[in-house]
């Protein structure tokens, strides 16, 4: 009877100790997405994107020079489209799925986004985002390097939107 209380307490100690170090990357991932999330969002509606810059890696971190660049065009570009009144609002944000690989410093996490661009208190455009992102574990923590290209769905509206003044981020 002693022995199987060891095992039993061996189990009962052990295996949460495990989890909890198995899954601290993944939880790390997902605050370094959702924190990058929020950023976003700030961002756009102040139209300051540097707020964003601090979720993304390095070259000298060692991402891809590319996979930075496709991404932070791709919002860029976003930001531009928007106009002087425009208001981004994020009704959902949801990291679909992680998977870290702790011993290549990487991870991908599929995010789903369902966003709304509002101006004078109407939405002008709506539409459901799902992405990949990259990530790479640096000094600095988790971060960005890359991303497919978004995917749409359930879009409401054109965008841009017809007659709108490009502004610079």
């Amino acid at each position: 009877m002693g022995k199987q209380w060891v095992w039993i307490a061996l189990i009962v100690i052990v295996i949460p100790l495990w989890l909890t170090a198995c899954s601290s990357g993944e939880s790390d991932v997902r605050k370094t997405v959702k924190a990058a999330a929020d950023a976003a969002q700030s961002g756009l509606n102040r139209r300051n994107l540097s707020t964003v810059a601090p979720f993304f890696a390095t070259t000298e971190e060692g991402a891809n020079a590319a996979g930075i660049g496709e991404t932070w065009e791709a919002l860029r570009t976003f930001a531009g489209q928007l106009g002087s009144s425009d208001q981004v609002q994020f009704h959902s944000f949801d990291v679909e799925s992680v998977a870290v690989h702790e011993e290549n410093r990487l991870a991908r996490v599929t995010y789903r986004l369902h966003f709304s661009v509002v101006r004078n208190r109407l939405p002008i455009y709506s539409a459901v985002v799902t992405q990949n992102l990259a990530l790479l574990r640096t000094p600095r923590g988790w971060r960005i390097s890359g991303g497919d290209a978004p995917q749409l769905g359930d879009i409401t509206g054109q965008w841009p939107p017809r007659g709108n003044a490009a502004i610079t981020p």
